[in-house]
C-alpha cells in the first residue's frame, strides 16, 4: 500500500509548476513474539537468626541458600494467623519467641551450638505443620560451633546449607509417611536389617527418576550409616552427587535435580521444574573428596495447627 502512494503522488505533480512530492513509507513494525517467563515466586522463607551464634558472614550464606530454593518451590501457602505457640516448644531456643504473630509462607529458625561431636555438621527439621496439608510453617536448624568456621572456610557451607534447607522444607521420612510417600521403611529406632530396600513411591520424584534414565518404580533411598542418614536422604550408591543424598561431594556440583524438585512437589509444594539443576546418575568424572560429616539425629516433636492457629 505504500508503494502504491508514492507512484500517485508523482503522477500528479509531473505536469505542473509544484515540484515533486516524494513521501517515505512508514516501516511496518515487526512483531516479537512474547516469550514464556518462568513462574513468579510467591513462596516466602523467611530465615530469622535468633542470637549471634553466626557470623554475619554465615548467615549471608545461608539466605543465599534460602533465595536458591524460592527459584525451586514458587507457590503460595495459606498463612498462618498468630498461634498460641510458646517459646522452646520444639527444642530449647526454638521457637526463640512465642509464635503470636502471621507466618507466610515457611519461617525457619538457624542456630548454632557445641553439639559435643566434632563428626556432627547439625540436622534440621520441621516442627509445626499446616493441618490442611501438612507443610511445615515452622522449621529448625542447628549448625555445629565444632566446626562451622571449618564449613565456611573450606567453602562448604553453601551447599551445606541448602541441604538442610531441604529437610527444614519437608525432605524427611516424618512428612512423606503420613501422605503415603514411602515403603518399606522400618523405625527409627529398629537396628537396619539385612537386604533393607526403603523406596520413596511419589510419581513427581519417580517420573523424575526415569527421566534421568532410570526404569523404576521407586527411587531408591538411604538404607546406611546410620539413623541420622537412613531413610531421610537418596540412595548414595544410587544417586551419586545429588544434593540430598547422605554425603555432600566437596570440590564438584552438587545439583539440586529435578529428583529432589519432583519430591517436592510430592509433598504438595507448587515448584518450577525448569530451575532444577541439570545432572546425571552416577558420579561421573573426576576427583570428588566426600564431606565425612553426619548429620544430627534430631527428634523434633512434630505439632499439626489449622488455619484458625489452633492446635489439632
Amino acid at each position: 500500500m505504500a508503494m502504491l502512494l508514492v507512484m500517485a503522488l508523482k503522477a500528479c505533480g509531473g505536469g505542473g509548476g509544484s515540484p515533486p512530492v516524494s513521501v517515505i513509507p512508514t516501516p511496518i513494525p515487526t512483531v516479537t513474539p512474547t516469550p514464556t517467563l518462568p513462574p513468579v515466586a510467591q513462596f516466602t522463607l523467611d530465615i530469622r537468626f535468633p542470637d549471634n551464634t553466626l557470623s554475619p558472614s554465615q548467615q549471608s550464606l545461608i539466605r543465599s541458600a534460602a533465595l536458591r530454593w524460592q527459584q525451586i518451590i514458587v507457590g503460595d501457602q495459606p498463612d498462618l494467623p498468630p498461634t498460641n505457640i510458646q517459646a522452646n516448644e520444639c527444642d530449647p531456643g526454638f521457637p526463640s519467641t512465642p509464635l503470636n504473630f502471621p507466618i507466610d509462607d515457611l519461617l525457619v529458625e538457624v542456630r548454632a551450638r557445641n553439639l559435643n561431636d566434632q563428626r556432627i555438621l547439625g540436622g534440621a527439621a520441621p516442627c509445626f505443620v499446616r493441618a490442611s496439608n501438612g507443610l511445615p510453617f515452622y522449621s529448625v536448624i542447628v549448625f555445629n560451633t565444632q566446626n562451622l568456621s571449618d564449613l565456611e572456610g573450606r567453602g562448604d557451607l553453601p551447599i551445606t546449607a541448602l541441604h538442610e534447607l531441604g529437610h527444614a522444607l519437608g525432605f524427611l521420612p516424618i512428612i512423606w509417611e503420613p501422605k503415603g510417600l514411602t515403603v518399606g521403611l522400618v523405625g527409627r529406632e529398629q537396628p537396619t536389617p539385612a537386604g533393607y530396600d526403603p523406596r520413596f513411591i511419589g510419581l513427581g520424584a519417580v517420573n523424575a527418576f526415569n527421566t534421568l534414565g532410570s526404569s523404576a518404580t521407586s527411587v531408591p533411598l538411604e538404607n546406611q550409616f546410620g539413623t541420622g542418614s537412613r531413610d531421610s536422604h537418596w540412595r548414595e550408591s544410587a544417586l551419586g552427587r545429588e544434593l540430598m543424598t547422605t554425603r555432600i561431594d566437596r570440590e564438584v556440583a552438587n545439583p539440586l535435580s529435578i529428583l529432589t524438585v519432583g519430591s517436592m512437589a510430592d509433598i504438595g509444594y507448587d515448584v518450577n521444574l525448569s530451575a532444577a539443576d541439570s545432572f546425571s546418575l552416577g558420579r561421573g568424572g573426576g576427583a570428588t573428596e566426600p564431606l565425612e560429616l553426619e548429620e544430627l539425629d534430631w527428634v523434633v516433636p512434630i505439632q499439626r495447627i489449622d488455619a484458625q492457629g489452633r492446635r489439632v
